[in-house]
């Protein structure tokens, strides 16, 4: 070995060190040796060549995982997630969320590369030593055995935030490779309506209600961008930042304990959940995992019962490949840039004024050809970084000095400013006569607050007036179904997510889903439910209608929250009972999805 070859083990062995200190926190030392480990048996396979190509091929391995290490900090605050091999199939997507990835950069990440200023002085060392078999055993050995250990502990836990602090960056590659192959061969066996019941987490009441009582109408599905339930009924001084929102909540089926379940994708992994009734793989778009597949589908069962189907985008369709997306569900069309244009723009579209009206106009339209329709309208002007031009700020509601320039501040803005633009929607739906002949259905796709220092943390923990929850806060979004003829309004508070929208809504419409592949509930006749979440929160995190579960260091372990009194206790052994049945339900879906054709 040589100098170079020491001081890139070191520098990196420091990186990892400072990737799990900002990531993570709580450093588990045997994962970090294991990690380590890692490092100096890829090093010293490179010093086994010589002279030019050591130096370029160390050289290189660091400047590789300089930027690894800073890609998986960033991904980590925005998903909090640990990040794979797997994302990188969606790096050419990142010209499209420039602003999204600048808003996440620090000046400390400078540190990830500080140590190259150096290279130029350590390149022209020829200090050198050679290791003898014995020092090679003693170094060799060890690793393994930590190696090992590593392995093994990550083996033991669903979470894959333990799994990283078990093995390492690198080693929890390895980890999630294995994990796709096992899952892989799994989908041998078929998976059918009548197996999906005889698992299912959830039970209905004795007598169902509401079936049919929508039938025949239209039906909107609004899925709103980042949009938090925190924020309706919200006050701040005394205004509302939500009054459209609020007014539409008090005459529909409001579900105040409704979640999010989306994966990489985000949004599109919304719209593939809301429109399939299955759960998102978690690591990878599930836009690109249903390209060519055939795929019974919500959009699909509408048409076949005589409904014209529409989706409505304004960012361009090529984004999470939406196009093969759209075409898999069964949409009849697609509305994306090409029709909204760049008018008015805010974020990475149109804006949601804007979106609406042409949404509308070609919702008058299908009305006029005197068929029914389903469309799937998504806003997009309340996107992180949610920097919205003056003239919508004027629109939404103003804000105490507290909030300047805050990522608060900016969220609760750009969530206000969307509302306004649903009550211009509503007003045009009305205008058109279209609102006593549609069902109306709105949910928030996914979490969208940042709180990453402690300025912002204070002005939420102010709003909420407790700890701001990894789960049943930040991942609780808005759910409200307006039924004509059945508006008097109502707080439904059993707990759902979004793999539930589609056989709630099939109810209504009078739709027989015996035969069709659903792993959502009707959450209007549902008495009991429980919802798996990964990816925004560890693998085995689950929620029903009692508490969150939160996934421990081992698969036999975990932490239950109460969603009243929010004291946090050990999970006993009901609760690791009903993660094993949530965790075989999962696994169903993801069989499921990896064996379409």
């Amino acid at each position: 070995m040589n100098f170079i070859a020491i001081f890139t083990f070191l520098a990196l062995s420091l990186k990892a060190l400072f990737a799990r200190t900002l990531m993570i926190g709580d450093i588990e030392l045997t994962g970090y040796a294991a990690e380590v480990s890692l490092l100096l048996l890829i090093i010293l396979g490179l010093s086994l060549f010589r002279g030019r190509a050591r130096t370029i091929l160390m050289f290189g391995l660091k400047l590789l995982l300089s930027f690894i290490f800073l890609s998986a900090i960033m991904y980590f605050d925005f998903y909090n997630s640990i990040i794979t091999y797997k994302s990188l199939g969606q790096a050419g997507q990142i010209g499209e969320v420039r602003d999204a990835v600048t808003a996440l950069l620090h000046w400390k990440y400078l540190l990830f590369f500080a140590d190259f200023v150096l290279y130029p002085f350590l390149s022209r060392s020829s200090f050198k030593f050679s290791l003898t078999k014995t020092a090679m055993a003693l170094i060799l050995v060890p690793a393994a055995v930590f190696i090992g250990i590593g392995a093994y502990n990550a083996s033991q836990t669903f979470s894959e935030t333990s799994q990283y602090n078990q093995i390492g960056l690198l080693g929890y590659q390895l980890v999630a490779g294995i994990s796709g192959l096992n899952a892989a061969q799994l989908a041998e066996d078929g998976i059918t309506p009548e197996l999906i019941e005889e698992k299912r987490p959830s039970a209905l009441k004795e007598t169902i209600s509401y079936t049919g009582a929508a039938k025949d109408k239209h039906l909107i599905i609004l899925q709103l961008e980042s949009v938090q339930s925190f924020l309706l009924n919200q006050k701040i001084n005394g205004v509302e930042v939500t009054p459209n929102l609020n007014k539409f909540l008090a005459e529909s089926f409001y579900f105040p304990h409704f979640y999010t379940q989306v994966g990489k994708g985000n949004t599109s992994d919304a719209e593939f959940i809301t429109n399939t009734s299955l759960y998102a793989l978690g690591d990878v778009p599930m836009s690109s995992v249903v390209t060519g597949k055939q795929i019974r589908s919500f959009p699909a069962l509408l048409g076949e019962n005589g409904y014209h189907t529409a989706t409505f985008h304004a960012n361009a369709v090529s984004f999470w490949n939406r196009q093969d997306m759209y075409e898999t569900l069964g949409f009849d069309e697609y509305y994306d840039k090409k029709y909204f244009g760049t008018q008015d723009v805010v974020s990475y579209g149109t804006s949601d004024e804007v979106f609406y009206q042409k949404s509308l106009d070609k919702l008058v339209e299908f009305d006029g050809r005197g068929s029914r329709f389903y469309a799937n309208l998504i806003a997009l002007s309340s996107h992180f970084p949610f920097d919205l031009p003056e003239e919508k700020k004027a629109l939404a509601t103003d804000l105490p000095d507290e909030y300047n320039g805050s990522i608060v501040g900016s969220y609760i803005e750009a969530v206000s400013y969307a509302d306004y633009a649903f009550g211009k929607l509503l007003e045009g739906l009305k205008e058109q006569g279209l609102y006593e002949k549609t069902v109306i259905a709105v949910y928030g796709d996914h979490q969208g607050l940042q709180t990453k220092n402690e300025a912002d943390q204070k002005l939420v923990e102010n709003l909420f007036g407790r700890e701001y929850h990894s789960v049943l806060d930040h991942l609780n979004v808005p759910l409200a179904i307006r039924v004509p003829g059945l508006e008097d309004g109502q707080t439904v508070k059993i707990t759902g997510g979004l793999v539930d929208i589609y056989p709630t809504l099939a109810n209504l419409l009078g739709l027989d889903l015996n035969k069709e592949i659903v792993f959502g509930t009707d959450l209007l006749n549902a008495k009991q439910n429980r919802i798996g979440i990964r990816f925004y929160a560890p693998t085995g995190t689950y929620v029903n209608n009692k508490y969150a579960f939160a996934p421990g260091e081992t698969k036999g372990s975990g932490q239950i929250t109460n969603i009243d009194s929010r004291n946090r206790t050990a999970a006993d052994d009901a609760a690791i009972q009903k993660l094993e049945k949530i965790m075989e339900f999962m696994s169903l879906s993801d069989e499921y999805v990896k064996s379409l054709e």
